[in-house]
């Protein structure tokens, strides 16, 4: 055998012959196959799978005319947004309300953190009340675009997250200055 170190791969050699040719044994089976799928069994087989795969097909055009459907039930533009930017609670689907404990919790908060705020000095409470103001336009906002689009999951969460960041932050200032040292 001649064997030389190479030093560089365009130095391999490009064609190189197979040890042996696969196409007869390919070309083999093929027809072997073709034999067998005449037989009645593989007929039988072979309806059988077009049922199932025509049935697939009718149960996703079912699917797809349910949606279509249902598109077409909802009024366009989802629910009604006031002037003021606000989403009629109405008109938003009732998983997207918030419930009425929360609005009691959160009405109470809000009551405390208004008398808390009255104690803060002035550059403490206009820090705070910026930053509630913020979290509620931005309530506001998501609210708006779910009354748009009331099947959006990334709104739903970040509904729910913004909710609980408000909630944090009103018990966080309720509570501050109550630490004794």
């Amino acid at each position: 055998m001649n064997e030389r170190r190479l030093k560089r791969i365009d130095e391999l050699t490009r064609d190189i012959p197979p040890v042996r040719d696969l196409w007869p044994a390919i070309a083999a089976a093929i027809e072997a196959d073709k034999a067998q799928s005449s037989a009645p069994g593989q007929i039988a087989l072979r309806r059988s799978a077009w049922r199932y795969a025509s049935s697939m097909a009718a149960a996703v055009a079912l699917v797809a005319v349910g949606i279509w459907i249902g598109a077409r039930i909802v009024p366009p533009g989802g629910a009604s947004i006031a002037a003021n930017g606000t989403v009629d609670a109405g008109a938003m689907p009732v998983a997207l309300q918030r419930d009425a404990e929360y609005r009691k919790t959160r009405a109470q908060l809000v009551t405390e953190v208004e008398a808390r705020l009255k104690t803060m000095p002035q550059a403490e409470r206009v820090k705070v009340a910026a930053s509630l103001a913020t979290l509620r336009r931005s309530i506001s906002e998501i609210e708006a675009s779910l009354g748009r689009d009331p099947a959006n999951a990334l709104l739903q969460e970040l509904l729910v997250s913004s909710c609980q960041e408000e909630m944090r932050a009103l018990t966080v200032v309720r509570d501050s200055g109550n630490q004794e040292i």
